[in-house]
């Protein structure tokens, strides 16, 4: 009897080593989860893409230093402005939480009134984090939307004299045709003449040249 006592207390001896065994296991896993995850924050935090995060109810999770840029809005008062991507995204904040990893634009507008086009990705299908029930990266191509609009505007119909050439511009008012597409292009001009405009307004010069 005194030796099935003594195995017995021997039994949950070893039990109870197996079990702190087991717990500081556990721990240690946690604790290097949790590293990880923090990593990852840190990494998302310096990204050059906006970064934009929602759990189950539709609360903004995480967001980087990008989206405080573009938005013009600091960490504090993101934080403490539970209803601000009501204001900076009115027509797509519900779109936000969405699961779908389609591709699109949307409008937003940052603190100073000014708005932006961003074009966001959501990753949420393609790589889950525990948390976060939708998480997506858009990039501010705002610039990019205005470079278009003004090479859209040389690709149109463009009023021109028919004797001067000016280009009439979207004010009404006439441009000299080099300055109106230096103005909408960046492009520059070097001047030269033509041989027919030297034929015209240089007869002897070309006959000159004919002769040798």
């Amino acid at each position: 009897m005194r030796k099935r006592i003594r195995d017995l207390e021997k039994r949950i001896d070893e039990l109870e080593i197996e079990l702190q065994q087991e717990t500081n296991r556990r721990k240690t896993v946690e604790k290097n989860l949790h590293q990880s995850r923090q990593t990852l924050k840190a990494i998302l935090r310096e990204m050059p893409v906006i970064i934009l995060a929602i759990d189950d109810d539709g609360c903004l999770v995480f967001f980087n230093h990008e989206f405080e840029r573009v938005s013009g809005y600091s960490a504090t008062e993101i934080n403490d402005n539970p209803q601000l991507l009501e204001l900076l995204i009115p027509d797509d904040a519900d779109r936000l939480s969405s699961e779908t990893s389609e591709q699109s634009e949307w409008k937003f507008m940052s603190s100073d009134g000014v708005e932006k086009t961003i074009a966001w990705s959501n990753l949420s299908g393609y790589l889950p984090i525990f948390g976060w029930k939708s998480w997506k990266v858009g990039l501010d191509i705002t610039e990019l939307k205005q470079t278009m609009a003004k090479v859209q505007t040389l690709g149109g119909l463009l009023p021109i004299c028919a004797n001067c050439k000016k280009i009439r511009d979207d004010k009404g008012y006439w441009n000299r045709l080099e300055a109106y597409i230096q103005e909408h292009s960046g492009a520059e001009f070097t001047h030269g003449i033509c041989p027919g405009c030297v034929a015209e307004l240089y007869p002897d010069f070309q006959e000159s040249l004919s002769l040798e």
